[in-house]
């Protein structure tokens, strides 16, 4: 009768369908299987390829990485400190490396390595930015500019030249009070090396959403009052070159490094190591 043979039909129909969905999956498998994917850099380092890495595993990595590649510009006796003459493509080494670390998510083990901004949900508490902070890194354009934070590593004599930057910060959620020492060393006369000192008083403010994470995030307000060197006292309010300190995003900060980002200027990147 024509019943089997109409089964018969139905079944090989299905049978075809099945192989035809099959041959599909295996052809978009084989494409994308050819497409080359980038690698975030938190899954490039060697020991981590075994195994999945964690979050707390990833973040000290890539904290090493930064402060390897921070190191090679410090020791960099044709370049000025702090990376203020590095090329583009070494700026764009760090800003990935940066970025890659702020957007790790919360790590729930206890670590030193882990970023206190998340952990707080975007806010940090006083006693985390409090103590002594060497500048490691900054990308600013004014201070790139103008070869120092106060400016006089432009307007000084050719042979002083910016030698670091350090910032002090004291006070309580109240009342806090911020010292910045840059010294300047000269290449032909140790004697006649000098610092600058710029002094006023700074806050922390929650108002502020990171552009990069959505997240919210705690801002740095610093007001600056005073710059002096040698026996000249000056007006920090009018101070041009300060401009990029008076207002920082905290995008990620441990118990040793601190990293901080313009409000208005992202790409301004300033990264701090706590002294010992």
């Amino acid at each position: 009768s024509l019943q089997p043979e109409r089964e018969e039909r139905h079944l090989f129909y299905r049978r075809m369908r099945v192989l035809y969905i099959a041959i599909i999956l295996c052809y978009v498998a084989t494409v994308y299987s050819f497409v080359p994917i980038k690698k975030p850099a938190l899954l490039l380092c060697p020991k981590l390829a075994a195994a999945e890495p964690s979050v707390s595993e990833n973040s000290v990595y890539l904290q090493d990485k930064l402060l390897q590649i921070l190191n090679h510009f410090e020791k960099n006796e044709k370049t000025l400190p702090c990376g203020l003459d590095c090329t583009d493509e070494e700026k764009e080494l760090v800003k990935d490396i940066i970025s890659d670390l702020v957007m790790l998510e919360d790590s729930r083990e206890p670590s030193e390595s882990r970023n206190l901004v998340r952990v707080g949900t975007g806010k940090v508490r006083v006693s985390d930015i409090l103590g002594t902070w060497d500048l490691l890194y900054t990308s600013s354009r004014i201070m790139r500019s103008n070869k120092s934070l106060s400016g006089l590593g432009y307007t000084s004599s050719g042979m002083s030249q910016f030698a670091s930057l350090t910032q002090k910060i004291t006070g309580n959620q109240f009342l806090g009070f911020v010292e910045l020492i840059e010294k300047f060393n000269n290449l032909e006369d140790d004697s006649l090396a000098f610092e600058v000192t710029i002094t006023g008083e700074w806050q922390l403010e929650n108002r502020y959403t990171d552009p990069f994470t959505g997240l919210p995030t705690t801002s740095i307000r610093i007001d600056p009052e005073k710059v002096s060197y040698g026996v000249s006292t000056n007006d920090g309010v009018s101070w041009a070159s300060l401009g990029p300190i008076k207002l920082l995003n905290v995008c990620f900060l441990t118990e040793n490094l601190h990293i901080m980002r313009g409000v208005a200027n992202p790409d301004s990147i300033f990264v701090f190591k706590k002294r010992q």
